[in-house]
């Protein structure tokens, strides 16, 4: 439906300069990001097109946990296009896949929620009945791979990195006072 109306010129998606027509859907599992050029002519037409969608496969758009996101734009468009779709204006930067995404450079407290989930995944860990070498490599693939992951897509501020490492050595610390 969405390619029809793009090919119809009822729907413009975004990079729409380097991509015929732009990029209007991303969807990975239950996750969908609409993407359509700052036109509300263009926001009625996917509003349309959603309710269409609603009616023919059944399922519903839960537009309350849905959010509005405008890369530039003015508080009155924002709640001009949150009325238009019934949900709330969103803020940059948001979490797609687990990795903060926004069209301006990410900041040092962006990455805040990445120590904090490696910290619980520690603590809750650390009181575990494995072995020291069962922790110990049980902890390093999984915050390993979480590192990973985030590196694959952004480069890392210098002070979080640190503070990863930091959270990895606290454990190579417990590992030496126990087998001495």
């Amino acid at each position: 439906m969405v390619r029809k109306a793009q090919q119809n010129n009822l729907i413009c998606g975004l990079a729409y300069n380097l991509i015929d027509k732009g990029v209007a859907i991303l969807h990975y599992a239950d996750d969908t990001i609409v993407c359509i050029k700052d036109n509300i002519d263009t926001a009625r037409n996917m509003e349309l097109l959603l309710y269409l969608y609603e009616m023919m496969s059944i399922l519903k758009i839960n537009f309350s946990k849905s959010e509005v996101l405008l890369i530039n734009g003015d508080e009155e468009k924002y709640m001009q296009y949150a009325e238009l779709f019934n949900c709330q204006m969103g803020r940059f930067p948001i979490k797609y896949l687990g990795v903060p995404v926004s069209p301006s450079k990410l900041h040092v407290c962006d990455w805040a929620p990445l120590i904090d989930k490696n910290e619980k995944k520690l603590s809750t860990w650390r009181g575990s009945s494995l072995s020291i070498a069962g922790r110990t490599t049980l902890i390093n693939s999984s915050l390993s791979n979480s590192f990973i992951y985030h590196m694959s897509i952004y480069l890392l501020p210098k002070t979080i990195v640190a503070k990863l490492d930091k959270q990895r050595r606290i454990l190579e610390g417990l590992k030496e006072n126990i087998i001495l």
